[in-house]
């Protein structure tokens, strides 16, 4: 039986920090993602698309927790953006959560004899990378609630592996129940964003080298994948009657992320190698770069001195690890918060030092280069709450709520769903965000017949003089803008175009 040492008192400082770092940002205004997440979320009925009356590359969960945020507060316009404290107040739970589970998996011992040093540092140094705007904060992302069920999942296949060992009877069943709980978590952060399968990383490496030192450890697999199977199979039934099939979202999660890929690699312009550029001095500067380097090392020296067989779960740390990076290095556009989903493997591999001599000066020195680099890019933040792309988005939002009439719609070619959703008009072409567009809509088909429809927006919104965008060919929807539209306003390289007989109409 593993000793371990009680939850340290630093883990719940770590934890109130961790929500009090949110506050000052409940009622700035929402980032883009959060933004069209919600506004495809209080919309999700049995549509026409895959979520209601849009479409987006992201599996059910997600949209499932911002219908409930959606549920807990309401949406404000206001001349800044949209607001939602709702939004916001889930994340901060997020981040709670995660740091409340790291001080959990810190009490284990699992690097050798259980320590109260780790039990301190390890929540501190996920408060630290949880609150750092270098990783996203304070937007609610995908990767930022995906990262309490992965860490929940990473905790209970743990404890199975150890409960599975016990003389008693029940040991077994109850070792059952939490590999099961581990693979329901495991799924569950799979189905917020779909390249968080950490938890069944870990597992896959993990088990076999298990087997032989561990009894029943097939037990544990068959266990974990019903779990996983079980978890998955409620969200999508839950999701079925709200016109969401499975059959839509492997296209959506799987099949689309591979043509996306294609794409990008193929057309994409400087602008993604300049944010690639951005993640990583991101990583560098956050200290997540740093702690994952030296945690890293110490966990794969032990397991090349010990041999994988004897040091297994070392091998499978550093394995769910690599996966993290390979997702933040293979997301393709670049965002700061792809960061935030290498939070549960920089845990893991921290919980495992063994906290003596070099060791702890090294990682104590870590966490301190992380903290100072979160407190200094935090206070900034807070100075600067809104960047010059959202309040450029603001501007041209209230402008368009301040002459719109009710039944007006409006197209952002495109992306951008947080001037739609600040705007308070309804979109009638199913992608708010521009990758999806690129991917499924190269043409403009489907926008063509849109604007020649009955459902025909007022207003559209552009970057630049016309829709012509990279991987998009733009010749028939130009005409038609030029020919039905006229150019109202400018914001900066944005502008606003509007039909142009409901311009006449207002004349009258």
């Amino acid at each position: 039986m593993v000793r371990r040492v009680p939850v340290s008192r630093a883990t719940y400082v770590a934890a109130t920090v961790a929500f009090v770092a949110w506050l000052p940002f409940l009622r700035t205004p929402l980032e883009s993602d959060e933004a069209g997440f919600l506004l495809l979320a209080r919309q999700w009925e049995d549509g026409s698309s895959l979520y209601g009356e849009h479409w987006v590359d992201r599996p059910p969960l997600l949209i499932w927790i911002f219908r409930l945020a959606s549920l807990l507060g309401p949406l404000d316009l206001e001349p800044d953006g949209a607001v939602a404290p709702a939004v916001r107040l889930v994340g901060a739970a997020a981040s709670v959560a995660s740091v409340l589970l790291a001080g959990r998996l810190a009490t284990r011992g699992l690097g050798a004899e259980p320590s109260r040093w780790t039990a301190r540092i390890v929540p501190l140094l996920a408060t630290a990378l949880l609150s750092s705007p270098l990783l996203g904060m304070p937007a609610t992302n995908g990767e930022l609630l995906s990262v309490p069920f992965t860490l929940l999942g990473v905790l209970l296949l743990l404890s199975a592996l150890e409960e599975v060992g016990r003389p008693e009877r029940s040991g077994g069943r109850r070792a059952a129940v939490l590999a099961a709980g581990a693979g329901a978590a495991a799924a569950g952060a799979a189905l917020i964003k779909q390249n968080m399968v950490d938890v069944v990383v870990l597992a896959v490496v993990l088990l076999p080298l298990s087997a032989g030192r561990v009894p029943r450890v097939g037990r544990l697999a068959a266990a974990f994948a019903t779990g996983a199977v079980t978890a998955v199979g409620a969200v999508l039934a839950v999701s079925a009657p709200r016109g969401t099939s499975p059959a839509a979202l492997w296209d959506a999660v799987v099949v689309f992320r591979l043509d996306a890929a294609a794409v990008i690699g193929a057309e994409a312009p400087p602008a993604t190698s300049y944010r690639m550029v951005l993640v990583a001095l991101a990583f560098l500067a956050s200290g997540a770069a740093l702690t994952l380097l030296t945690t890293g090392f110490l966990a794969a020296r032990t397991a090349i001195r010990h041999g994988p067989r004897a040091a297994p779960l070392p091998v499978a740390a550093l394995a769910m690890a690599a996966w993290e990076v390979l997702g933040v290095a293979a997301g393709g556009s670049y965002w700061l918060h792809y960061l935030t989903g290498l939070v549960p493997g920089v845990v893991l591999l921290a919980c495992l030092v063994h906290p003596h001599g070099r060791r702890r000066i090294v990682v104590v020195g870590c966490l301190v280069a992380t903290a100072v680099t979160c407190l200094a890019v935090w206070v900034h933040t807070i100075g600067a709450p809104v960047t010059a792309t959202l309040a450029r988005d603001a501007e041209v939002a209230a402008y368009l709520r301040e002459r719109s009439r009710p039944g007006d719609g409006v197209v952002v070619a495109f992306g951008r769903p947080d001037i739609v959703a600040a705007s308070g008009l309804a979109s009638p072409y199913e992608h708010l965000w521009s990758l999806p567009v690129r991917v499924r809509d190269p043409e403009l088909s489907e926008l063509q017949s849109v604007l020649e429809g009955p459902d025909a927006p007022r207003w559209i919104v552009v970057a630049g003089r016309g829709v012509a965008s990279w991987g998009i060919d733009a010749v028939r929807v130009q005409a038609h803008l030029e020919e039905h539209y006229v150019r109202v306003a400018r914001f900066e390289e944005l502008r606003v175009w509007e039909r142009a007989r409901l311009r006449a109409s207002d004349r009258e």
